[in-house]
């Protein structure tokens, strides 16, 4: 499954939001998220095709796309030092620091899935440009450099063809909660 699959127009998304509701009444394992996640073991690599959730361990949901100010991903609150891992494999485009994102990393998925955000990293990631990763290799630590004010990962997904580059940002939380709910 990729990104584009579970980032589905709200006609779907209410949907399975219907399923999902039928599923938890009926005590199913998807109970107990509530917005706050695990994330995982903790291993520094759970490579998958279906992807890795992108913070490893004890998580909750801050602000996502728009937040009443141009928000253009999903806030994920973690202790600062917890392991940020890539979402879906790709190819470093960006390994660098500005101003807002502090330390961040962009990982293209070349056309065959959309290119993902990674910022506030506690430091610069060693991964050099054009570097292949795979979905749960550690790109780095959650920080709070740029313009944080708390230790977090802020994720963002953008469609093709990807970050700046003609794409736009797109809605990563019903992604983030399905990769979730597998860890």
């Amino acid at each position: 499954m990729t990104p584009r699959d579970l980032i589905r127009p709200r006609s779907a998304r209410i949907a399975a939001l219907a399923v999902s509701a039928i599923a938890l009444s009926a005590g199913s394992a998807l109970a107990g998220s509530g917005g706050v996640g695990s994330g995982g073991s903790g291993s520094t690599s759970t490579s998958s095709s279906d992807g890795a959730f992108p913070v490893r361990g004890k998580h909750t949901y801050g602000d996502g796309l728009g937040a009443g100010r141009g928000h253009q991903g999903q806030d994920l609150l973690a202790k600062c030092g917890k392991p940020v891992v890539a979402a879906y494999p790709g190819r470093i485009q960006l390994n660098s620091y500005q101003g807002a994102a502090g330390n961040y990393v962009v990982v293209d998925g070349k056309g065959k899935l959309e290119d993902t955000v990674y910022m506030h990293l506690r430091e610069r990631s060693p991964l050099r440009k054009r570097q292949r990763v795979a979905a749960g290799d550690v790109l780095g630590r959650v920080g709070d450099t740029g313009r944080a004010t708390a230790c977090h990962l802020h994720f963002e997904v953008w469609s093709n063809p990807g970050y700046y580059e003609g794409g736009s940002p797109m809605n990563p939380e019903p992604m983030l909660r399905a990769l979730d709910r597998k860890h």
